[in-house]
C-alpha cells in the first residue's frame, strides 16, 4: 500500500525539460596578406641572401552545445549549456616565400630571385565553448613544427651552383571571446545565466566574438656559392627572425535554429476570480490548477482511508 508522501509525491507536478543540440560556427580571416622582408644576410659580403614571404592565415571556429528550456511551474527558462571539449579553432596558413641571392665574386655579379616556394600549414586546438569574455575567454596557442621552406642547388651561371637549405618555423598565439549569444528570448553573455521564455516553439540563435592573434615566423638556413675550377664562397648560416604578424577581427556566427516544446506556466486569474486554466502548447499536455487541487484532495482521502483500514484490521 502506498504511503502518504509517495501519493503525494504522484501528485506533485513534475518540472517539464526539454533540449536540443546546436553548433554555431563561422569562418574568418586570422591573418591578413602580409608582406615580411628579413633584408639582406649579411648586410655587406661576396654573397648574400634574403628572403621575401606573403603570409596569411584564415580561421574556422566551431562551438557545439545544448539549448535547455525548463519549466517549473511558475516559470519558464532557457538555459545554454555548452559540450565538454566542444569549441574548436582550424587555422589554416598560406605563406608564399621567395629566396633573392646577391653575388660579386670571381668577376660574376648577380642579384635576383632565384626560387619560390608555397607552404601550407594546418593546425588546430580545442577550448571550453561557449569562451564568454564575461568568463575571461580562451588562450590558444599553436606551435607548429618545423618546415622544410628551400632545399636548392642551381646554377646561376655556367660552372656556378648557388646551394641553400632553409626551414621555416611558424607559431601563431590566439585569443578568442565570445561577446554574446542571442536567442529570441534574450542574450546570453557568461556561463550559468537563464533568459525567460516568452513562447515555446523555435528560437534562433546567433553569436559574436572577437579574435586577437599573432603569427611568428623564423627563418634559418645555410647558404653557399661554389664555382667550379675555382672556389666555393659564402658558407654561411643565416638566421631571419620576422616581424610577427598581429590582427584583430570581429566575428558573426552563422544563425541555427533550435526547437522546444513549452509548457506555458502563465496561470493569471481570471476577471471574476476563478483560476485560468493553462493553455498547452502544440504537442505538450497541461492539467489546470483546480484539477491538480481536486487530485491531491482526492489521494489524501484515500491514503486516510487506507491507514484506517489497517488499524481496524490489526
Amino acid at each position: 500500500m502506498l504511503s502518504i508522501l509517495s501519493l503525494l509525491s504522484l501528485a506533485a507536478p513534475a518540472h517539464a525539460q526539454d533540449a536540443d543540440t546546436f553548433e554555431l560556427s563561422s569562418t574568418i580571416e586570422a591573418f591578413p596578406t602580409t608582406e615580411l622582408d628579413s633584408g639582406w644576410w649579411p648586410e655587406e659580403g661576396p654573397v648574400r641572401v634574403r628572403t621575401v614571404l606573403f603570409a596569411e592565415g584564415v580561421a574556422a571556429l566551431e562551438m557545439a552545445g545544448s539549448s535547455v528550456v525548463e519549466d517549473s511551474g511558475s516559470t519558464t527558462e532557457q538555459q545554454l549549456i555548452p559540450e565538454a571539449d566542444g569549441g574548436e579553432l582550424e587555422l589554416n596558413l598560406s605563406i608564399i616565400a621567395s629566396l633573392y641571392l646577391s653575388l660579386d665574386v670571381a668577376g660574376y655579379t648577380y642579384e635576383d630571385v632565384i626560387h619560390e616556394e608555397d607552404v601550407a600549414l594546418d593546425a588546430s586546438d580545442i577550448f571550453e565553448p561557449f569562451a564568454f569574455a564575461g568568463d575571461g575567454g580562451a588562450e590558444l596557442s599553436f606551435p607548429m613544427d618545423s618546415v622544410e621552406l628551400f632545399s636548392i642547388a642551381q646554377d646561376v651561371f655556367p660552372l656556378v651552383e648557388v646551394v641553400v637549405t632553409a626551414d621555416l618555423s611558424p607559431t601563431a598565439d590566439v585569443a578568442y571571446q565570445t561577446t554574446v549569444i542571442s536567442s529570441d528570448w534574450g542574450d546570453f553573455t557568461a556561463a550559468g545565466q537563464t533568459v525567460s521564455v516568452i513562447d515555446g516553439g523555435s528560437t534562433a540563435l546567433s553569436g559574436t566574438g572577437n579574435l586577437a592573434s599573432t603569427l611568428t615566423l623564423l627563418i634559418q638556413g645555410h647558404a653557399e656559392v661554389c664555382i667550379t675550377w675555382v672556389d666555393c664562397y659564402g658558407d654561411f648560416n643565416f638566421d631571419f627572425p620576422l616581424d610577427p604578424i598581429d590582427h584583430t577581427e570581429d566575428i558573426s556566427f552563422d544563425t541555427v535554429t533550435v526547437n522546444h516544446t513549452v509548457i506555458d506556466s502563465d496561470s493569471s486569474g481570471t476577471a471574476d476570480g476563478d483560476e485560468a486554466e493553462a493553455t498547452p502548447k502544440a504537442g505538450c499536455a497541461t492539467v489546470s490548477t483546480r484539477s491538480d487541487s481536486r487530485l491531491t484532495l482526492t489521494l489524501i482521502f484515500l491514503a486516510l482511508v487506507s491507514i484506517g483500514r489497517r488499524r481496524h484490521d490489526g
